[in-house]
């Protein structure tokens, strides 16, 4: 449940922040957020990938079918790929990607400063 109420705040952020700030905030308010948590490493990656992920892949998705623009295609086009769902597909990727990885270093930072603990 903690994980899934995660995802769902990295989500939030990244939606909600995605056009108004750059990228890298967003990913350092993921990584303040992982901080905070205090969850194990596996979860925060998992919290932050799939949010950021999701968002990078349905945001752009829904703009496009709702629009019906051909602006993907010739972007798409442009960078040598075949169709612009490839393009979407390659932002959600590394959507996922820098999103866990933001959560993993915040939360091994937090791990850094605690104290050793024997289990």
């Amino acid at each position: 449940m903690r994980l899934l109420v995660q995802l769902l705040l990295n989500a939030l952020i990244a939606y909600a922040l995605g056009g108004l700030v750059p990228y890298w905030v967003i990913m350092i308010l993921i990584g303040a957020l992982a901080v905070g948590w205090k969850g194990p490493a596996l979860h925060s990656f998992i919290a932050g990938a799939l949010g950021v992920g999701l968002v990078w892949l349905l945001v752009p998705l829904i703009t496009w079918s709702a629009t019906d623009s051909d602006f993907p295609e010739r972007i798409a086009r442009i960078m040598g790929m075949e169709n612009g769902a490839v393009l979407v597909g390659i932002t959600s990727l590394l959507g996922f990607l820098i999103g866990g990885s933001s959560a993993l270093t915040g939360n091994l930072l937090l791990k850094l400063f605690q104290r050793n603990q024997f289990y």
